[in-house]
């Protein structure tokens, strides 16, 4: 992203932050569907170490995270929506950080759950933080990903009743699958569904759950080809 992009980035969702939250903070409880999916991530990653909430926002999926027992840290681009964050659930580690370079060691997480995060991405730079995602995650650690399915990107220049200046890119499912798996993903499961029309925008909604695997090395050697 250029510096121009993420500083759009970053002060259109610090301008909304207390309004994105008091309109967003609670909207698991009417999403059915996303619970039973993060309840399985929940199971897949428990008592295997931290996982993180990426593009976290005011953090209601790191609580949500929390609640079922798991140990969590949130991370987001946006200062103004960490501070919100923070007062929200002072329980849980938030850090300030781009997820094209997450200030996380190798190995250091169990699971990944960005959720709606990675749509600000403009679409060559998806690839990028997939790999980020796979260097920070244990071997077949877990990835759970939402996203909106399309081709379209949508721009807005009001959010909340503010002036912004965000764009959200729709993606094909075959392309994201694709780049994960160039990425070093394996995909174990994929679905789709329509949009609680009451809370959400109204789009069909994709999530990808993915495991890590080693890449395998581009030329091996003679003696390990099969």
């Amino acid at each position: 992203m250029d510096s121009e992009y993420v500083t759009n980035l970053q002060s259109g969702y610090d301008a909304v932050a207390q309004a994105y939250a008091d309109h967003h903070f609670d909207e698991l409880s009417h999403k059915p569907l996303d619970r039973a999916l993060l309840a399985a991530f929940a199971e897949m990653v428990r008592g295997r170490g931290f996982v993180a909430d990426v593009g976290c926002g005011p953090g209601q999926l790191a609580r949500y995270l929390s609640e079922l027992g798991l140990d969590t840290i949130g991370i987001d681009l946006s200062p103004g929506m960490l501070a919100v964050a923070r007062k929200l659930s002072p329980g849980i580690e938030f850090i300030q950080a781009s997820m094209l370079d997450l200030p996380l060691p190798d190995a250091s997480l169990a699971g990944v759950a960005p959720f709606y995060s990675v749509i600000h991405l403009p679409p060559p730079d998806r690839p990028r933080a997939f790999a980020e995602f796979h260097r920070v995650l244990h071997p077949n650690g877990v990835l759970l990903l939402a996203f909106h399915v399309g081709d379209e990107t949508l721009h807005a220049d009001e959010f909340f009743g503010k002036p912004v200046s965000l764009d959200f890119h729709f993606v094909r499912p075959q392309i994201l699958k694709r780049e994960l798996v160039t990425a070093g993903f394996a995909i174990k499961a994929y679905l789709e569904r329509e949009p609680y029309i009451d809370y959400e925008h109204p789009s069909t909604r994709g999530y990808v759950l993915a495991v890590r695997q080693e890449r395998p090395a581009s030329n091996p050697s003679p003696s390990t080809r099969k």
